[in-house]
C-alpha cells in the first residue's frame, strides 16, 4: 500500500475544527473555510488511492467525521458519464474539485419542494470550490461529463451525514429517498506519523504544555 502524507488533509480539518468554534456549526466563516478548501486541493497527492476509485458508478469515502456532529470532509468518487439524482443534504455545504471534472448542477425548489427544471451548470475543474448559498439551500445534481477519467471531489458539509435520509428526483421528476451511505470501512488516521517540523511548538497554559510540565 503507497502511503501518502496526510499532512494537507489534517491541516483543513483543524482549520475546520477553528471555524466552527468561531461561527458555530450552522453558521461557520465558510468564505474562510472555501479558502482552506483551495489550499487542500492545490496538490492531489495526500489522497489515499483506497479512497480515490468508484465502485458501481460513484462512491463516496468518509475522510473525516468531526467527533460532535459539526462537520464532516468526504471524497466523492465517480465514473465516466455517471449522472447522481438530484437531492440535497440539509445542511451548508462547499463542492471542491480534487482530480478530473464534475458539472454541479443547482436547482432551486418549487412549493412543492420538488426541483425547478432550469439549473445553474457550475463546471469544477481540479482546484475548483463551490459554495451554495447556506440561507437558501439548493438541491444539486453531480454529472461526471468525461469519457475516460474518474472525478473526484471534495465536499464538506454542516453534519456527518450517513445514515441520513433524504427526497431525490430523477431525470422524470419522480421522487425517491435518498440515503447517505460511506463506501470504506476505515477512515484516515491523521494523527499517525507526522514530520517533526508539523508538531507545532505547544503556546503557553495549552493541555500539551500541562502535559509536558513546561
Amino acid at each position: 500500500m503507497l502511503v501518502v502524507s496526510l499532512e494537507p488533509l489534517r491541516r483543513f480539518v483543524q482549520a475546520a475544527s477553528l471555524a466552527v468554534n468561531v461561527g458555530g456549526h450552522t453558521a461557520p466563516p465558510l468564505q474562510l473555510l472555501a479558502w482552506q478548501l483551495r489550499t487542500l486541493l492545490s496538490s492531489d497527492d495526500w489522497l489515499p488511492e483506497e479512497l480515490a476509485h468508484p465502485r458501481r458508478g460513484s462512491s463516496t469515502y468518509l475522510l473525516y467525521a468531526d467527533p460532535v456532529d459539526r462537520f464532516s470532509v468526504v471524497s466523492y468518487v465517480t465514473e465516466p458519464g455517471f449522472r447522481s439524482p438530484t437531492h440535497d443534504t440539509g445542511v451548508w455545504s462547499l463542492f471542491g474539485q480534487l482530480r478530473g471534472e464534475h458539472l454541479l448542477r443547482l436547482h432551486g425548489r418549487r412549493e412543492d419542494g420538488r426541483p425547478v427544471a432550469a439549473a445553474q451548470a457550475l463546471r469544477l475543474r481540479p482546484g475548483s470550490v463551490v459554495q451554495p448559498p447556506p440561507d437558501d439551500l439548493p438541491l444539486f445534481q453531480i454529472d461526471n461529463p468525461g469519457a475516460q477519467d474518474p472525478g473526484i471531489g471534495i465536499h464538506v458539509y454542516g453534519g456527518v451525514l450517513g445514515g441520513l435520509q433524504s427526497p431525490s428526483f430523477d431525470e422524470q421528476g419522480g421522487e425517491h429517498t435518498h440515503v447517505f451511505s460511506y463506501a470504506n470501512a476505515w477512515i484516515p488516521n491523521l494523527w499517525g506519523r507526522r514530520p517533526a517540523a508539523a508538531r507545532p511548538e505547544a503556546p503557553p497554559g495549552s493541555w500539551r504544555a500541562l502535559a509536558s510540565g513546561t
